[in-house]
């Protein structure tokens, strides 16, 4: 792999969030059930503070400092391991807005776990696995909410 900067890694990074910040915006404003766009509403914001975060890291790249250990990856419990394609629509439900933020989560901690093995710097090579570990928490996040979802619907 080429030779890439740090700042570069935070960039890739930020422009990742900031269209999944913007898809989820956009979803929101064309959903028509009401519990789905606060649910894409939320996203986006939650989305809006890894990219805040990734400013944080930014700032401290800029100034030469050091950048935080990588914390691990949370083991998902692989609901998005069977998800295939997903997709959303302005008739999305609840649960198929879960299944899309899992699988694009899923595909965040795979990108970033794949540049780590692919690079030979090794701050570069923190740094991915700190965002891959980032993605992790929240792909286990989303699995989680999935759970309690389902057996919400299974005590219905």
């Amino acid at each position: 792999m080429e030779d890439i900067t740090l700042k570069e890694i935070i960039d890739y990074a930020k422009i990742n969030e900031d269209n999944a910040r913007q898809f989820y915006l956009n979803a929101a404003e064309h959903a028509k059930r009401d519990n789905v766009k606060t649910f894409l509403l939320a996203l986006a914001k939650q989305e809006q503070t890894h990219i805040d975060r990734l400013n944080e890291l930014d700032k401290i790249v800029d100034k030469g400092g050091r950048i935080p250990k990588p914390h691990g990856i949370v083991k998902p419990l692989g609901y998005a391991e069977h998800l295939g394609n997903v997709t959303i629509d302005a008739d999305a439900d609840y649960q198929q807005v879960l299944k899309f933020a899992m699988a694009r989560e899923k595909e965040a901690l795979e990108s970033y776990q794949k540049y780590a093995k692919l690079v030979d710097d090794k701050k570069a090579k923190d740094l991915f696995l700190l965002l891959a570990g980032e993605e992790s928490e929240h792909l286990r996040g989303f699995e989680n909410q999935y759970d309690d979802f389902m057996k919400e619907i299974e005590n219905w």
